[in-house]
């Protein structure tokens, strides 16, 4: 992911509306990038200011940056159920497709 990818995404990614596969890109990229990171940094807390003043916003904490992290480390929790998931569903499809073929091969082999 270049950059000015992952700075059109930033508010997509305040609004919590990214897509799995672009939040797990999106994640990467804030990870081995500086400047990024700092874009996001100032684009939240420009947002949670707003909606603090707009009293929108439940969380009167002012530390943002915590807040930052908070939001970040969500975002990774559920990257991690929705691998688990992911994975969970393949596993599923082999079994099913193993039980499948276990029967077929029984009536027809061994009968």
């Amino acid at each position: 992911m270049d950059c000015n990818t992952a700075e059109d995404m930033v508010p997509r990614f305040i609004s919590h509306s990214l897509s799995y596969k672009e939040l797990e890109e999106f994640l990467h990229h804030i990870d081995t990038c500086e400047s990024c990171r700092d874009e996001l940094e100032t684009m939240y807390i420009v947002d949670r200011v707003i909606r603090h003043l707009d009293k929108e916003e439940k969380d009167t904490r002012s530390d943002f940056q915590s807040l930052l992290m908070e939001d970040i480390e969500r975002s990774r929790e559920k990257l991690r159920r929705m691998r688990f998931l992911r994975t969970a569903g393949r596993l599923a499809v082999y079994l099913i497709v193993a039980l499948v073929t276990g029967v077929i091969f029984y009536f027809l082999i061994l009968q």
